[in-house]
């Protein structure tokens, strides 16, 4: 039977594939920097096998296109593989190797998953309707590594993609699912108050810029509690707030960093009006001048319907309908794995990577080898799935 084909590659290969996640746990490499990650993943992808193998997309992005012995259409996946600005702190025998660095967010297990689906699938390419498109991303942690590869082509001709994100908190062999809205948008936004500067013990002189941006801050918080329906989800964080540079002086300039996730497209294009409506109030009420940049970064994500539904049928053949969860609610962290949806229907899922597993982005993470064989079992049967459907 195929699925014992597949469980019994998926098997054989997992052990390889989560010896390639060492290696690429110990090597991580930031955002727009990963050159040794984008080298490794296509070294592997020729190995297996495939077709086609482009490098240097929107940077350091590759794309390995499997196609299949009969005619079809194109099916995506996609992996992530870029790390973060973070020191590991873990006694891992194959922790990260440079300091500051590490795979915090897991895209060591996304990229391993994708490369161990593709050995997977290149060993069944006899039965494969059309073409499976790999796309190994570079920077989603500063969301703009997937504008970067839809505008070099990554998503030409593809008639759906999928992607998955490994979940702590969630137990290995279960994955979480939800149609609709499942991550938030992200935006950022800078605000610069100039005032005047003064001697701290003649405030009457100054135009303070610290106690305005105090203001501001706190304003801010009223656009979710008294301008946005009680039913949306909005989120407004200041997350820096740059002042002074003495005890005794009261400075001229303050800078405010924040921003802004959304779960729906109207409001958060509403949200720069407002925000700079309550700063321009504020600081003409305090006699201060101000800057204001807003920056829209990734979209919301959502799953398509009929391809959630793909996942959620694959995943109860293959794990237990017990083991697939729907979620109540989406997260408010964001994906630059929306853009892709702007291109073609698509869906992403959670991976359970262990209950007790430290979250995201600390310095302790690490997503499970034991996960990363559910991925690839699901990835493969996903694609097979679409394309048998669609031929």
């Amino acid at each position: 039977m195929e699925s014992d084909r597949i469980n019994s590659l998926v098997a054989e290969l997992a052990p390889e594939y989560a010896a390639a996640r060492h290696h690429l746990h110990q090597y991580p490499e930031l955002s727009g920097e990963e050159r040794e990650t984008a080298a490794y993943v296509a070294a592997c992808l020729r190995q297996i096998g495939l077709d086609d193998v482009r490098t240097g997309v929107a940077g350091h992005g590759v794309i390995g296109t499997l196609r299949g012995a009969n005619a079809g259409p194109t099916f995506a996946l996609r992996g992530d593989m870029d790390a973060l600005p973070i020191h590991e702190e873990s006694d891992l025998p194959y922790r990260s190797c440079r300091a500051g660095v590490m795979h915090a967010c897991g895209h060591d297990g996304h990229t391993a998953t994708l490369l161990g689906t593709a050995a997977v699938l290149s060993r069944m390419r006899h039965r494969i309707h059309g073409s499976v498109r790999f796309l190994f991303q570079p920077a989603e942690e500063t969301v703009h590594g997937a504008e970067g590869m839809c505008a070099e082509g990554a998503m030409e001709g593809v008639g759906a993609i999928v992607a998955l994100h490994g979940w702590p908190g969630m137990a290995t062999g279960r994955i979480g699912v939800r149609p609709g809205p499942m991550m938030a948008s992200s935006d950022t936004f800078d605000i610069t108050i100039r005032g005047h500067g003064a001697h701290a013990a003649m405030p009457h002189i100054a135009v303070d810029p610290i106690v305005t941006g105090a203001q501001i801050v706190l304003a801010l918080q009223t656009l979710v509690s008294r301008e946005i329906p009680a039913t949306d989800s909005v989120v407004v964080t200041i997350a820096q707030f740059h002042a002074g540079t003495a005890y005794n002086i009261i400075p001229g300039v303050a800078d405010l960093k924040g921003t802004v996730r959304c779960l729906s497209k109207p409001i958060q294009d509403s949200m720069p009006e407002r925000i700079e409506r309550i700063v321009a109030g504020l600081c003409a009420a305090a006699r201060a001048e101000y800057s204001f940049r807003y920056r829209n970064g990734t979209p919301v994500t959502v799953n398509d319907a009929t391809v959630n539904s793909l996942i959620v049928s694959v995943g109860e053949e293959t794990l237990g309908a017990a083991n697939v969860i729907p979620l109540e609610n989406p997260s408010m962290g964001a994906e630059d794995f929306a853009v892709y949806l702007r291109y073609a229907p698509g869906a992403m899922f959670r991976l359970g990577v262990g209950e007790d597993v430290t979250p995201l982005h600390t310095p302790t993470y690490n997503f499970s080898d034991v996960s990363l064989a559910h991925g690839m079992n699901l990835f493969t049967r996903i694609a097979l799935r679409h394309l048998d459907t669609h031929a």
